[in-house]
């Protein structure tokens, strides 16, 4: 097959060069040895063209000053058949997470709530009194949550929004917006979706936070392509205009071990005079660096006795917005 993606030097929310500054670049093929060998997912095809040879070498990461937005550049899009092997794993979709409470505090009971890239249907346990319609691409998650009696659809927002425009109180996406090439778009249409006066509710990881340097392969291409912080959430909301009426940022507590591998790791490098790169190291330094530190990051979490010992932002942060 041949290899998709974007190469195009803009920002995808302005569409434009302008105010671009490179934050770090890694090799194609440390991306490619990761997923591989650690999440045991094969994406050699994704990259490759149809001679086998690669359209480039590294991939870079990028931030548009006037958004606050970062992107990786070239957007490398993962197929069904890269999101079906990650579902196999035990956590993909997960049936709660912190975001799924923040939601359901803003929906009210009776209301129509429309969930974009709903994965198995999970949140809609959380609305039971709401009149759900999930939005999915997954054959295998649509048919796990209709099983289940939950109204999921293979359908697309930006089509649904067209045909069916103010036709929920409620619509909301879940860790999808930084999956997606057009964002803008993607939120355009959940917006067009919502009534007026109704919420338009956004969650992703926080591109503030302790995300943006944990060398998490999940949070790189071909699975996330854009990195969301307080600033994006800011200007996504003027530039639909919408009010941004929530910020919400997930407390640490669920991800309390990977913060510890990480300051662990990045002190150790510092002692050893080794430099990680923040987003995607798969080096021989970095593997061995892993092992070493895993006793002491584990001692770390023990150790912790009081809420102010470890930071207050953990993974995700929550926009909630009235149109």
């Amino acid at each position: 097959m041949s290899v998709t993606f974007r190469n195009d030097l803009t920002s995808p929310l302005t569409g434009t060069a302008e105010h671009l500054s490179l934050v770090t670049e890694f090799p194609l093929e440390q991306l490619i040895d990761g997923y591989r060998r650690r999440l045991g997912v094969d994406v050699t095809r994704l990259f490759a063209k149809d001679d086998g040879t690669f359209a480039f070498d590294k991939i870079q990461l990028l931030r548009d000053a006037e958004t606050g937005l970062a992107f990786f550049h070239p957007m490398v899009f993962g197929d069904a058949a890269f999101y079906e092997a990650l579902s196999r794993a035990p956590h993909y979709y997960p049936t709660d997470k912190q975001e799924f409470q923040v939601g359901r505090s803003e929906i009210a009971p009776g209301q129509s709530v429309c969930e974009v890239g709903a994965g198995r249907g999970h949140f809609r346990a959380h609305v039971p009194e709401a009149r759900y319609v999930g939005l999915e691409f997954n054959p295998d998650a649509i048919a796990y949550g209709m099983a289940r009696g939950i109204d999921l659809r293979h359908e697309d927002v930006v089509a649904l929004a067209d045909r069916e425009p103010g036709s929920f109180d409620v619509t909301c996406s879940f860790q999808v917006i930084e999956h997606v090439e057009d964002p803008l778009g993607f939120a355009q249409a959940m917006a067009k979706l919502t009534r007026r006066g109704g919420k338009v509710i956004l969650s992703a990881p926080n591109g503030d936070g302790y995300m943006s340097r944990c060398r998490d392969l999940l949070n790189a291409p071909p699975h996330h392509f854009t990195w969301w912080g307080d600033k994006t959430w800011k200007w996504l909301g003027a530039k639909l205009g919408l009010e941004l009426v929530k910020l919400h940022h997930t407390r640490i507590d669920d991800v309390l071990l990977a913060w510890a591998r990480m300051v662990a790791s990045d002190g150790m490098a510092k002692m050893f005079d080794v430099e990680l790169n923040p987003v995607v190291d798969e080096t021989p330094q970095r593997q061995r660096i892993d092992e070493l530190i895993e006793p002491t990051a584990r001692i770390m979490v023990a150790g912790l006795r009081f809420r102010n010992d470890i930071p207050p932002v953990g993974h995700t942060t929550v926009a909630v917005f009235t149109r």
